[in-house]
């Protein structure tokens, strides 16, 4: 995946439309607002709502087998998405502290 056109969709607040491969090998075909590229251990992941499961996702770069810019911005403010994002990943860490 183009970290450089991963980073334009972000700073213009561009939809993608991705597809995706599971652990499986399954492929899907996703439209995503991505928010942040991050790292978890050694793999390179995105986060951002995926429209097909109406939440939150994170998805691992190399698992993203073709991108494609949408002409159409996600509504809000990407900094209010990446709020709410930690907020969901914070509440579910609380859960699984119980």
């Amino acid at each position: 995946m183009d970290p450089g056109l991963l980073r334009q969709a972000m700073r213009e607040q561009i939809k993608l439309q991705i597809v995706y491969r599971d652990p499986q090998g399954n492929e899907t075909l996703r439209v995503i607002w991505p928010i942040m590229l991050g790292f978890i251990e050694s793999k390179r992941f995105v986060a951002g709502w995926c429209e097909l499961r109406a939440d939150f996702r994170t998805f691992r770069a190399d698992r993203i087998e073709r991108v494609q810019l949408i002409e159409e911005r996600y509504p809000g403010r990407r900094r209010d998405l990446v709020k709410k994002w930690r907020e969901q990943v914070a509440d579910a860490a609380s859960l699984s502290d119980v």
